[in-house]
């Protein structure tokens, strides 16, 4: 039987803010694909983004220090990154520099969404891009 994918399921929330969401498991793979897709989304002008790991199975510490490069540099671009990840996930994120990070980890996307929103228009003027509306990334 082989390993399930990870996916990235999304939502916009208040503010222009996209939610990434990590379902499966995050392997150095899966940080590849989510820091294209972090470049990607830094390349059309969307500066606030979460990323919510709650949902992933299993995060390697080789993929957290990917995912934390990654963010890194949207930073330094001028993009906005909260991250949300459970106590456990919360540790491996933060061993791999996740503390770097300009607006870290949290324990809940509510609080890590209204960071985001504080911190950046996003390219819509943070007006509300359809707020709750879902769709996938891939």
């Amino acid at each position: 039987m082989g390993q399930a994918r990870v996916r990235f399921p999304v939502r916009w929330e208040g503010g222009g803010v996209l939610v990434v969401q990590v379902v499966g498991r995050f392997d150095t793979d899966a940080a590849t694909e989510l820091g294209a897709l972090m470049g990607r989304l830094d390349a059309t002008g969307q500066s606030g983004l979460v990323v919510d790991f709650r949902d992933a199975e299993h995060c390697g510490a080789d993929a957290a220090r990917q995912f934390v490069d990654a963010g890194l540099v949207m930073t330094k671009g001028g993009g906005a990154l909260a991250v949300v990840a459970g106590p456990a996930l919360q540790a491996v994120l933060r061993a791999a520099g996740a503390g770097r990070l300009p607006l870290g980890v949290h324990a809940d996307d509510t609080v890590a969404v209204k960071e985001v929103s504080d911190r950046s228009a996003g390219p819509l003027g943070g007006r509300d891009a359809g707020a709750g509306s879902d769709s996938a990334l891939r």
